[in-house]
Order: structure tokens, then C-alpha cells, then sequence
């Protein structure tokens, strides 16, 4: 049973809910105006990527453990962890730090906020469902490396026994008919390992998002919402709670000795995801805050995008692939533990790095 919801939740709940948010959201304006939130989100994944390889080597960890250090420090939640903490300041008199003027409302400030998260998810989820399927699969591509080999070493054999019995041009023309086709496989091979559903479902709601005509008729023709698009929300909506049963059971079937095992890694992890890198997030802040238009609610998104823990959807991608579920499962439930007393902190922080800056 459990097999059969993961699979329900991958293949219909996750594609629903991206394709909800991600078309909804996206907007060619909105991507030229917010261009700082798409150049800081690739930063922090280099700098993450970068911090998982250099601290996978030191600490000697194997190639895959390598990967699942790389994905889970990448791949944080950039989404329902920051909107929740905006949601929740509008209430209180926080929100005032991060208003843009003396005319700003909470409800505007809040607004901006959510957008700015909304935006920077956007490349999350589509780079988590292909980068980081292809990070996390194991086993898959030594085999396609096996085939291709194989089958190199086979046109090899044909080549040259053509060499031997016709003609030269012939052979050659052989050799470049072996040759298209082994760059044809290496082709297929390489979208096929990225390709999903999740992943799908996300180009097509960019699609739409950015056509005018498409994301008219999706969101604000009635009929079309109402029979579509509607549908589509409340199924995505069901997307996470699921997850997280899916958490739950996963977490029940870690035994001990498998829980020593992965103890290191996620340990590394939680460290550079709640503690290094906030305090990059910080620095890039106050290192670039002349570059772009002045908007604390901007700076307090960007700084809230480098901290947190692990994307929980992370568990989604080692469901489909087949691989570090129970790892996952582990570094998610002590990461979600350990940022409940560090939300409080990290706000604290940030607002007085905010204050500071103004």
C-alpha cells in the first residue's frame, strides 16, 4: 500500500501541484523585474553544490552518499517554510521592518513576499525534478554506461571486419552510421534519465504561465477554471499532507543500524543547510544590496531562500528513483525538528541585518 501512494503521489498529486502553482505564478514580466531572485538562486545551489563536494571529499564519503549530500543541501524548502513565515508576521509588528516605504501596508508587504517565494520555487521544483532526479539515481547510469559500451565495442568488432572485406569508403561509411547512432542513444538515454512526470507537468505550466492567451483562458475564463484548472489545484493540494504519511511510514521501517550509518552525512547536511548557509545568504545580501531596487521584503527573501532545511518533496524524488528513501526520511524528520527553535532566530537576524542595511 504504502508503494502504491508514493507511486499516486509522484505520478498525479506532485505533477497537479506544480502545474497549480507554477502557471499561476510565472509571467515573463515578473521574470525580467525579479532577476535578482533568479541570479541568488543559482548562487546558492553553486555554493551549496560546492560545499557538499568539497565536505563530501574531506569527510570520505562514498560517490553516492556524495550525491545524496549535494541534493539535500541544493534542495531546500524555499517555498512553504518562507510563505508561512511572512503569513505569520503580517500579525505582528515585524512586518514593519520589511515595508517598502512609509505608504506600504502589511497586506502589501505580505503580498510581495509571497510572490518573491512563489518565484524562486518556480526553479526550484523544475531543477529538483530533473537535477536532482539525476543525482539521486543509483545504479541506472552505470548500466547505460555498461550498454553503451557494449555496443561501442560491437561496432568496433563490425567496423572492422568492413574494413577488412570492402571497401575503404564503405568502412567509413559504416563507421559514421555507428557513430550517429551512439550519440542518437547517448541522447535518449540522457532525457530519458531527467524526464517525469513532476518535471513534465512543470515545462508545460511555464508554457502556459508565459503565453498571455494560454494562461487567460486557464485562470480567468470561468468555465475553463472551473472544469481544468480548479480540479487540478484541489488533487495538487493533497500533494503534500500525503508526502509526509508517506514520511511517517518510511520513518517507522529505519532501523537502528541504518539510522548510525547515515547519522554523519545528514549531520553535514543539517549543518550547512541551517547554519552555513544562512550566514552566505546574509553576506550576499549585504554585499549586493546596490545592485538591484531597495525592497527589505526582497532582501528578507532572499536571505529566508539560503536557510532552512531539506525540501520535503526530496522524499518524492528517492520514492521515483529508487533510492536513499530511508536516508531522506531520517535527515527530513531531525531537520524539520531542529528548525523549529531556529525560525525564531533566524528572523531575529535577519530583521536586524535588514535594519541595519536600510
Amino acid at each position: 500500500m504504502q508503494k502504491g501512494l508514493s507511486q499516486l503521489t509522484i505520478d498525479v498529486l506532485t505533477p497537479c501541484l506544480l502545474f497549480s502553482q507554477v502557471a499561476r505564478s510565472i509571467d515573463l514580466d515578473t521574470l525580467t523585474r525579479l532577476w535578482p531572485l533568479v541570479v541568488s538562486f543559482f548562487f546558492f545551489m553553486l555554493m551549496g553544490g560546492i560545499l557538499g563536494v568539497i565536505g563530501g571529499k574531506i569527510l570520505r564519503f562514498s560517490c553516492s552518499q556524495i550525491n545524496l549530500v549535494v541534493n539535500g543541501i541544493i534542495f531546500n524548502n524555499i517555498q512553504s517554510v518562507p510563505i508561512g513565515l511572512i503569513q505569520s508576521m503580517a500579525a505582528t509588528n515585524a512586518i514593519q521592518f520589511l515595508f517598502e516605504n512609509d505608504r506600504d501596508t502589511p497586506e502589501k508587504t505580505v503580498a510581495r513576499g509571497i510572490s518573491y517565494a512563489l518565484l524562486n520555487a518556480l526553479f526550484a521544483n523544475i531543477l529538483r525534478f530533473s537535477l536532482g532526479t539525476w543525482l539521486l539515481q543509483k545504479g541506472h547510469t552505470d548500466e547505460v554506461l555498461v550498454n553503451v559500451e557494449e555496443a561501442s565495442q560491437t561496432n568496433h568488432t563490425i567496423n572492422s571486419i568492413a574494413n577488412e572485406n570492402t571497401p575503404l569508403m564503405r568502412g567509413q561509411e559504416t563507421l559514421l552510421s555507428s557513430s550517429i547512432y551512439k550519440w542518437t542513444e547517448n541522447i535518449y538515454f540522457s532525457i530519458k534519465e531527467f524526464m517525469n512526470f513532476p518535471l513534465l507537468s512543470a515545462i508545460l505550466a511555464i508554457m502556459i504561465g508565459t503565453i498571455p492567451q494560454l494562461k487567460q483562458l486557464f485562470f480567468e475564463s470561468q468555465l475553463f477554471y472551473q472544469l481544468i484548472t480548479r480540479p487540478i489545484e484541489y488533487i495538487g493540494n493533497i500533494a503534500i499532507p500525503m508526502t509526509l504519511l508517506i514520511l511517517g511510514s518510511q520513518m517507522n521501517n529505519l532501523s537502528t543500524s541504518q539510522n548510525r550509518e547515515v547519522l554523519l552525512p545528514i549531520s553535514f547536511i543539517m549543518l550547512c543547510r541551517l547554519i552555513v548557509m544562512p550566514i552566505i545568504g546574509i553576506i550576499l545580501v549585504i554585499a549586493t544590496r546596490s545592485w538591484y531596487f531597495e525592497d527589505p521584503m526582497l532582501w528578507f527573501v532572499l536571505m529566508v531562500s539560503a536557510s532552512g532545511p531539506t525540501a520535503i518533496n526530496l522524499l518524492n524524488i528517492a520514492q521515483m528513483v529508487g533510492a536513499f528513501e530511508q536516508e531522506i526520511s531520517a535527515l527530513l524528520v531531525y531537520s524539520y525538528l531542529a528548525l523549529i527553535p531556529m525560525l525564531s532566530v533566524y528572523v531575529m537576524i535577519f530583521l536586524f541585518v535588514i535594519n541595519w542595511i536600510k
